[in-house]
Formats: structure tokens, C-alpha cells, sequence
């Protein structure tokens, strides 16, 4: 059996055997970068990483001491299985440049895809229907502007909905499961009455595009708690990029305090709290430990709720 072999054998071993305080003595190295990622927040480590055991199965030992757990897409903010490798430096600068040239190939193909689209809108201008088009609705043809009336929506929002071949029937049983679970008096929602009013419209066109059998779980609160999550993140990442998401000293807390993106944090920070308790399965998490995995979690349902789970699990084993 050669060298290598035996090392991975030993390695297998330790992982099953060896109690986690030895296992992280023996692997000392692997354990403190594990414990460093699991300090910083600034870029969030999954559920299962947590354990120190089930990152050093995922992750392997550490082949040298010039090595360091490099994130392969230098855009994710969150370690975990599938996102993360052993690197030398060298390997790095490599695995950057193929990055920057795969990223650069994306934006030039996206660019194309705006330019075709574009050249379609144009090519289509001269005889695309405008608002004043007609839809069967309760037996008769009504105007666009008729239905978006009825659905308290605006008609452009109206037109995109019933693009995706949703009829106007459809949409108004929708319409009155949407509103049915509208209650302006929940403590998460802002004081301003018009944001408030803007809300519930947004609410109402979201909750057109869900799957029947979602409807009653897809509630003002889940679209609140899948609109400020993400936004709590992206605010704690660029706090935590400039050293600001725990300041030491009072002149770096003055920074932080008078930083825009602290600001919408601490905006959302008591509304989320709020909003995280009406929902039971999500109410056990943590805001400030959590939030990472609480993301991921919210985002995968909302996308449940729209395409349904079977469409879901097909894009993740695609992925």
C-alpha cells in the first residue's frame, strides 16, 4: 500500500474513532482555520460546517502549511461543501485568473442576450399590443386596465403576470387568497403608510406568481422576512469587509454607527426579530449566527412557492 494510501486510511480512521477534542489536537492546523471562518461572520459558514468533524470529512486535511481554504467563486460570502478548497498561493493566482476569464465570457454573453432582446423589443414595437387589450374574465371580454383594477395591481405588473399564461379568472381567486392573509396591523411592517400601501401591492402581484398548493404558507411576513434577509446580509458583508462589524475603538464605532449600510441593518434588524417569530420554523434561528443559513433557507422556499418542489429539485441536482 503506498504512502499516500495509508495517510488517507489513517485519515478515515482519525474521523471515526478519535473524540473531537483529539481530532481537532491531531489536526490542529485544519482546526484553526475552522475556527477562524467560524469568528469572522463577515463571510458565514453553512449548518453542517459548523461541526468541525463534518468539515474536515468535507474538506480534507490541510496537504501543507502554505495552503489556505480559498473560496472558488470569490463572489460567495458563505464556506461550505462544494465552495471551498485547499490552495498554495500559486494555485490561487491560477484559479483567479480562469475566474476572471470565465466571469468576463459570462458578462460578454450577457451583454449579447441584452442586444438581441433589444433588437426583438424594437423589431416587435410597431404592432406589440399596448394596455388596452382585451381578456375573457366571469364570461365576458374586459379590458386590461378592468382586471388590474380588480386586483388592486398596476397594469404593467397585470400584463408580465399574464404572460406567464395565467388567466384573469385565475388571478382574481388569487387575488382574494392574497388577501385574506393581508393583516395591516402586523408590528414588522413600517410606519409610513404609503411604504406600507407599497408593500401590500408588491405583496399581492408576488403572490399571483405562487403555486396553489403554497398559498396559505406564502404570507406577508415570509415576503418581508425574503426581501430584508438578504439585504441584512449584503450590509453585514460590507461592514464586515471594512473592518466595521465590530469596531474596536471609538472612532471605528463612529464609522460603523454613521455607515449607511449599519443603518439599514439596524432598520430591519427589529423588524426581521418580529417578523422571524409569526413563522414557527423559523423562529428558532439567530439572527446574528443564523443568518447565513436562514438566507439560503428562505430563498429556497420562496423559489418552491413560485415553480413548485419538483422544478426546485430538478435545478438542484442540475447544479
Amino acid at each position: 500500500m503506498s504512502n499516500n494510501q495509508d495517510v488517507r486510511t489513517e485519515f478515515l480512521q482519525d474521523l471515526q474513532d478519535l473524540t473531537l477534542p483529539t481530532l481537532c489536537r491531531k489536526y490542529a492546523s485544519e482546526a484553526s482555520v475552522h475556527r477562524n471562518i467560524l469568528m469572522s461572520r463577515g463571510t458565514g459558514v453553512t449548518g453542517t460546517w459548523r461541526d468541525f468533524r463534518s468539515f474536515l470529512t468535507d474538506i480534507g486535511p490541510r496537504p501543507s502549511g502554505e495552503h489556505g481554504l480559498v473560496l472558488l467563486n470569490r463572489n460567495e460570502r458563505t464556506y461550505g461543501p462544494g465552495r471551498a478548497r485547499w490552495m498554495t498561493p500559486d494555485e490561487q493566482a491560477a484559479h483567479e485568473a480562469e475566474f476572471d476569464r470565465q466571469q468576463l465570457e459570462k458578462s460578454r454573453e450577457a451583454q449579447q442576450l441584452m442586444h438581441q432582446a433589444a433588437a426583438m423589443k424594437r423589431a416587435k414595437a410597431p404592432n406589440a399590443p399596448s394596455f388596452g387589450q382585451w381578456t375573457p374574465m366571469a364570461g365576458r371580454q374586459v379590458a386590461y386596465t378592468e382586471v388590474a383594477k380588480r386586483l388592486a395591481i398596476p397594469v404593467q405588473a397585470l400584463s408580465k403576470t399574464m404572460a406567464d399564461g395565467r388567466s384573469a379568472d385565475e388571478l382574481v381567486k388569487r387575488s382574494g387568497s392574497a388577501n385574506e392573509l393581508i393583516n395591516p396591523d402586523l408590528q414588522w411592517l413600517p410606519a409610513d403608510p404609503v411604504r406600507k400601501s407599497g408593500f401590500f401591492e408588491a405583496f399581492r402581484i408576488w403572490h399571483m406568481q405562487v403555486q396553489p398548493q403554497f398559498a396559505r404558507a406564502a404570507t406577508p411576513t415570509f415576503l418581508f422576512l425574503y426581501i430584508a434577509l438578504p439585504v441584512m446580509k449584503d450590509c453585514r458583508d460590507e461592514l464586515m469587509d471594512q473592518n466595521l462589524w465590530n469596531p474596536l475603538g471609538q472612532r471605528a464605532m463612529n464609522a460603523r454607527d454613521t455607515h449607511l449600510a449599519w443603518k439599514k441593518y439596524c432598520e430591519f434588524m427589529p423588524r426581521a426579530q418580529v417578523a422571524m417569530m409569526e413563522i414557527p420554523i423559523y423562529a428558532t434561528y439567530s439572527l446574528l449566527s443564523d443568518l447565513d443559513a436562514l438566507c439560503e433557507r428562505i430563498i429556497t422556499a420562496e423559489k418552491r412557492f413560485r415553480e413548485g418542489p419538483q422544478k426546485v429539485i430538478a435545478t438542484h441536482r442540475a447544479a
